[in-house]
């Protein structure tokens, strides 16, 4: 079916406003863009949707998802927005009452949102579930809470050592509390995460469902430690032959120094639609949890976090990996590993000339300001997730960077008028993957109470919004010649929005529904069906 869609609001990438317009859209490319339908070379055989007052843009890209940890989250109980450790068991035992499976597991609680924000431990969780295993992964996934059940399954006792980058946090006898940090987690995980074939296949069902309603087309999907038990992306070629594959995934594998199984990986996915795009690696840990690298002390603790390896033998690996070509993504949240990362691509340039790598920073919470102009410079990628300062608490930064480095959290803006590409992205599952709230909050810089705002002189223009939600993530994927734009030859990968994000108030994008989505010409998701001129 060929369609041409019709709209007074039609944001192409190419300017920062919308104009009136048409699209002609033969099978899943996009044929002409034209002032309106008239100026259109039609077959009349097209099927035309007129979306009057709608929005039209390219396609969501998120270019930051965890994609198998997201899929579970869908059948998990969801803890975001949980201000207690009484209301999390609270959610908790209702999900329990109606879930029978061995293992109850949990996303996205925060203490650093609680009036008492202390961690919480193992002997609450107990009280309501003393034989059943619970594990409730942090909102950052950086750490978890789990029961003196799960802790007996992993085999997790007084005499248990701390894993490299990882923490079994004790009391002062010496027993675990309940709380494992960064790689401790994966004793627990990789016990809790075993699912069939067939259960993984429902939850990718309904992420695809998911971002098919929410006017996603492409995510790029970024190794994980607490993913590795979950994920088999030979199961993305099922849903594609089963035409059930609905968005374009790029791969970011575990990038550990082994090129061989990288260009292996890269051999087996190349599919127009699933893709390997570079590798992935962890720098540093979070803020929250003190284990962000930072350049100076933490303003409440005398270190300055950790970093997941040794830097000189991270730095060898991205050399190296730089020089057969593979772009490389780094977890950076803390200045230190900030610094580190770009120093880091700054060698592998000097040594292997531009090899044609487009490499990107994730996160960047905090940044030294000589570092700012870097991006630009060694042509890296600021990869941001606008609505983590909503997710997080303010005060919790404060306390444990000081309010100068607190000044320099979560830049959009200033990489922005800095000249670096600037790509947006949810981090789903650790915070929601709707795009809105992340539109929302990078154009308010609303914080979570919704009242106050965290760092308002980094807002973006609604444009530069979009542009890192569609035109930058492209680019990221070395994509832009086939996407991430409405222009005649790109894949017609189009959303179409129930209003007009331009005009209407700040408040009100929170509330904006897709109405219709289409990823290769084909409609994927559509809300109501939209006037017909036919």
């Amino acid at each position: 079916m060929n369609y041409v869609l019709k709209s007074q609001h039609i944001f192409t990438g190419l300017k920062d406003f919308t104009e009136p317009g048409a699209i002609l859209i033969e099978d899943s490319l996009i044929k002409q863009v034209a002032p309106s339908i008239e100026e259109l070379t039609l077959s009349g055989d097209e099927q035309i949707i007129d979306l009057g007052e709608q929005l039209i843009t390219p396609g969501l890209h998120d270019f930051h998802v965890h994609l198998f940890t997201g899929a579970l989250q869908l059948v998990c109980v969801d803890l975001h927005d949980t201000k207690s450790a009484d209301e999390v068991i609270q959610k908790v035992k209702n999900y329990a009452a109606n879930h029978t499976k061995a293992w109850i597991i949990g996303f996205g609680w925060d203490n650093g949102g609680w009036k008492v924000d202390t961690l919480p431990t193992k002997e609450m969780l107990d009280e309501h579930f003393p034989n059943r295993p619970v594990l409730l992964n942090h909102l950052e996934c950086h750490y978890c809470w789990v029961n003196s059940a799960a802790l007996e399954l992993a085999e997790i006792t007084a005499t248990t050592k701390n894993p490299d980058f990882g923490e079994i946090v004790r009391a002062s006898n010496g027993e675990a509390t309940g709380i494992l940090i960064e790689k401790a987690q994966d004793l627990v995980q990789k016990i809790a995460y075993s699912f069939s074939e067939e259960e993984k296949l429902a939850m990718l069902h309904a992420f695809f469902d998911l971002t098919a309603r929410s006017g996603i087309t492409s995510i790029n999907d970024m190794y994980a430690p607490f993913s590795e038990f979950l994920d088999d992306f030979s199961l993305l070629f099922q849903l594609e032959k089963e035409q059930k594959l609905k968005a374009r995934v790029y791969l970011q594998p575990r990038m550990d120094g082994d090129l061989t199984e990288a260009h292996h990986f890269k051999q087996l996915y190349q599919h127009p639609k699933i893709k390997m795009n570079g590798l992935k690696q962890f720098v540093d840990g979070v803020i929250t949890g003190h284990t962000a690298y930072m350049v100076e002390p933490y303003a409440d603790a005398n270190h300055t976090g950790m970093t997941t390896y040794d830097l000189k033998a991270m730095k060898k690996w991205i050399i190296e990996a730089d020089k057969e070509g593979f772009s490389v993504r780094l977890h950076a949240i803390g200045d230190g590993a900030v610094k580190f990362s770009l120093d880091a691509f700054e060698e592998a340039r000097r040594i292997n000339g531009h090899m044609g790598t487009r490499h990107t920073i994730e996160h960047v919470e905090c940044i030294q300001p000589e570092d700012v102009t870097r991006f630009k410079k060694l042509d890296v990628i600021a990869s941001v997730q606008p609505y983590h300062i909503a997710a997080l608490e303010q005060k919790v930064y404060l306390e444990r960077l000081g309010e100068k480095r607190f000044n320099r959290t979560y830049f959009s803006k200033t990489l922005l008028n800095s000249g670096a590409k600037v790509a947006f992205g949810s981090d789903f599952p650790v915070v929601s993957i709707d795009p809105m709230r992340e539109i929302y909050h990078a154009v308010t810089r609303m914080d979570s109470t919704y009242r106050q705002q965290w760092g308002p002189d980094e807002k973006t223009t609604m444009a530069e919004t979009l542009r890192a939600y569609t035109q930058v993530p492209a680019y990221g994927c070395f994509n832009e010649d086939k996407g991430g734009t409405i222009e005649a030859g790109k894949y017609a990968d189009i959303v179409a929005f129930d209003r007009n994000l331009f005009s209407i108030a700040p408040k009100d994008i929170l509330t904006t529904k897709v109405s219709m989505t289409m990823l290769n010409g084909d409609i994927i998701f559509n809300r109501k069906p939209a006037s017909s001129l036919t």
